[in-house]
């Protein structure tokens, strides 16, 4: 098993307009990543990801506007990052570039190594799985 998932994808715009239509703000991540979010991006500071009866409290630990945002949380069961030790937290990372026909998505979510072996490959399998499903509403906003 592998310790980080990585998704690319390509979006036909600038990485300033991917920003503000998608990741600079709660408001748009929540356009196609979870139904809403609660709090705001604030480095360091904790914000909740929401789908439906669903909560996963994040912290922000990166916030590069149209180049990258990254937050950190438990993958798969957890609720609030006092859920499990600190040092098993995943970051997620989006980061984006320009390129040929616009700009390039990468997703990486990295630390899987650092999650108690117990839970080590359930929590991979369903983030790695959740990436396909959650990326793939991404590209939408973009269709003519």
């Amino acid at each position: 098993m592998t310790d980080t998932i990585i998704r690319e994808l390509v979006l036909p715009a600038t990485p300033e307009a991917v920003w503000a239509k998608s990741f600079g703000s709660p408001a748009a991540l929540s356009t196609w990543f979870p139904e809403r979010i609660e709090g705001e991006f604030v480095l360091g500071e904790p914000f909740v990801l929401v789908w439906g009866e669903h909560r996963s409290q994040c912290r922000l630990t990166e916030f590069t506007p149209a180049r990258a945002l990254s937050y950190q949380w438990h993958p798969g069961d957890a609720f609030t990052l006092d859920d499990h030790p600190a040092e098993e937290l995943t970051t997620v990372r989006f980061m984006l570039e320009p390129t040929e026909g616009g700009t390039k998505v990468t997703m990486t979510e990295s630390g899987f190594e650092r999650i108690a072996e117990s839970r080590r490959a359930w929590a991979f399998g369903q983030n790695n799985g959740g990436w396909d499903e959650e990326l793939a509403k991404l590209p939408l906003a973009y269709s003519a």
